[in-house]
């Protein structure tokens, strides 16, 4: 059976979290969501957070202020310490724990921004925790950019175009399929509203739908 994942990231944006939990209920499929200790805390977030409990989604975590670890310019160029990286996971810990998740039970987490080295994949695990990502040759992640990015912003028919391309040249079998669920207001054509269709294709094409853990181990 071919197997994809499908990742949900949040921080201080989740105008389409509804949308995202209502397809995932439709469609009878586990999503995978990593939440920053900002919106963990957020009063306005907290039942979306109870509805992914709720609904057996895995809960993990992103963070807890959303940090840049590193230059943008050099991945290894370190912006934070080896302290204060450990207490912001811990304190992203302690608030998934506050929300209802069984942080012993968790293994997985997004790092912020997406950005990560080889030094803070090795903090991590010092908390029990395994850095993971979106997988490589598809574009969903680009959902954040908008047209004032210039050639940065990707519309989503592009980034649709782009993965269904390469799931027909080399198939997305143990992907890790990423879309965020709030992008700035400069994007009006939001990913997210097509998570229906992309559901629908994958089902058709083969694919279960599982969480991290399901396609990891």
């Amino acid at each position: 059976m071919k197997k994809v994942a499908l990742l949900f990231t949040g921080h201080d944006l989740s105008e389409g979290t509804a949308v995202v939990l209502k397809s995932l209920k439709q469609h009878h499929v586990k999503g995978n969501f990593f939440l920053t200790g900002d919106y963990l805390r957020n009063a306005r977030f907290k039942p979306y957070v109870r509805q992914m409990l709720k609904d057996g989604h895995l809960v993990s975590g992103h963070s807890d202020k959303h940090l840049l670890i590193s230059d943008w310019g050099s991945r290894d160029k370190l912006l934070i310490s080896r302290d204060s990286f450990l207490q912001d996971l811990r304190a992203n810990l302690i608030e998934l724990a506050l929300s209802g998740a069984d942080t012993s039970k968790l293994h997985y987490y997004i790092p912020s921004y997406e950005w990560y080295n080889s030094q803070t994949v090795a903090w991590a695990e010092e908390v029990g925790l395994s850095s993971i990502n979106y997988t490589p040759g598809i574009r969903t992640a680009a959902d954040y950019s908008y047209p004032e990015m210039g050639k940065r912003y990707l519309s989503s028919a592009a980034i649709l175009e782009g993965l269904w391309s390469h799931e027909t040249k080399s198939g997305l079998n143990g992907f890790m399929v990423l879309i965020h669920m709030g992008t700035d207001d400069r994007r009006k054509d939001k990913l997210y509203h097509h998570l229906d269709d992309v559901i629908k294709i994958l089902k058709k094409k083969g694919y279960q739908i599982v969480d991290i853990p399901s396609l990891l181990n």
